[in-house]
C-alpha cells in the first residue's frame, strides 16, 4: 500500500525578525533618552540580521531595520536638540527671558493649585 505524503511548505515564525520589529518599534518612541532610543535602534538592527540564516530578509525583518535606522537618526536630532537647548540655556543674554519664562510658568501652576 503506498501512502502518499504531501510535505507543507515550513512556515516556523522567525522570532529574530519579529523580535527586531518589536525593538524597532519601541526605539522609535523612546525619543524621551536618545542613549535609549540608539541602542534599541542598533539591537533592532542587529536582530534583523541575525534573522536571515542565509535567506532573503522577510517582512518583520525589513520594517525592523527601517524602524532601527529611524531610530538611530531620531536619537542624533533629539541628542543635537538638548545640547542645543542646553547651550541657549547657559546663555547670559538669554537669562532674563528664561526668568520671565519660569514666571509665567509658575503663575499658571498657582491658578491651578489656589481655589
Amino acid at each position: 500500500m503506498e501512502q502518499n505524503h504531501i510535505q507543507t511548505p515550513d512556515k516556523r515564525t522567525n522570532t529574530f525578525a519579529f523580535f527586531s520589529l518589536a525593538v524597532g518599534i519601541f526605539a522609535l518612541f523612546a525619543c524621551v533618552s536618545p542613549p535609549i532610543q540608539l541602542l534599541l535602534g542598533a539591537t533592532a538592527l542587529m536582530a534583523a540580521y541575525f534573522s536571515k540564516n542565509g535567506q532573503p530578509m522577510t517582512g518583520p525583518a525589513i520594517a525592523g531595520t527601517i524602524m532601527g535606522i529611524c531610530g538611530i537618526i531620531s536619537s542624533f536630532v533629539f541628542l543635537a536638540f538638548y545640547v542645543f537647548t542646553l547651550r541657549m540655556l547657559d546663555d547670559p543674554n538669554n537669562v532674563a527671558m528664561q526668568r520671565e519664562i519660569m514666571r509665567q510658568y509658575q503663575d499658571i501652576l498657582n491658578t491651578f493649585t489656589t481655589k
